[in-house]
């Protein structure tokens, strides 16, 4: 099967146990090279999560983004998605997987289930967000969904998790600051 180059000399660590810093800059090479970008993912989840929170920047979803590509469950969702995308796309698969694969088949779920899987890890508002990003397809979940030239049936909902756990990653520690913030004023007011 055709490698990424970007992980051409690749020497896998004993036991395949990965930093959070090895997971996020794998992540981030694999994603890049097969078009995604960590800004792409960052502007899915802000598009998602700015109209709930005053001040958000792009910048914090970035950092949100970059935190959950540190993620394990993440990393082994990419690895996963990016591997069978590849294989179909070079046609290593049987029929009639093949097929349903390269034609990104609607009634195929099995790249929605490794999506929710990742989006579950955050609650059920997880879920609902990735849900909300699978069917409206915003930004990139969209190019990579019309890209003719490349398999991308598992990549597209992958990215699409992945924006909606940043999302409310960060949607979570602005509903904590703000339970501090209030606590500390009743404290003062005292």
């Amino acid at each position: 099967m055709k490698e990424l180059k970007c992980l051409k000399d690749f020497k896998p660590n004993p036991g395949d146990i990965y930093s959070p810093e090895e997971m996020q800059r794998i992540n981030i090479a694999m994603l890049a090279e097969r078009g995604v970008t960590v800004n792409d993912i960052a502007q899915l989840a802000y598009g998602a999560q700015s109209k709930y929170i005053d001040g958000l920047t792009l910048e914090e979803m970035t950092e949100s983004v970059l935190n959950v590509l540190s993620k394990r469950d993440q990393f082994h969702a990419i690895l996963l998605a990016i591997n069978v995308d590849m294989a179909a796309e070079q046609g290593l698969l049987m029929e009639p997987l093949q097929s349903i694969l390269i034609h990104d088949l609607g009634l195929f779920g099995l790249d929605e289930c490794i999506a929710v899987g990742i989006a579950g890890n955050y609650g059920q508002i997880g879920v609902t967000n990735y849900g909300y990003l699978d069917v409206s397809k915003p930004g990139k979940i969209n190019i990579l969904q019309r890209d003719k030239k490349h398999c991308h049936c598992f990549l597209d909902d992958i990215v699409g998790a992945l924006a909606a756990v940043s999302a409310i990653r960060v949607a979570q520690h602005h509903a904590i600051n703000d339970i501090v913030n209030e606590k500390a004023k009743a404290t003062e007011a005292k």
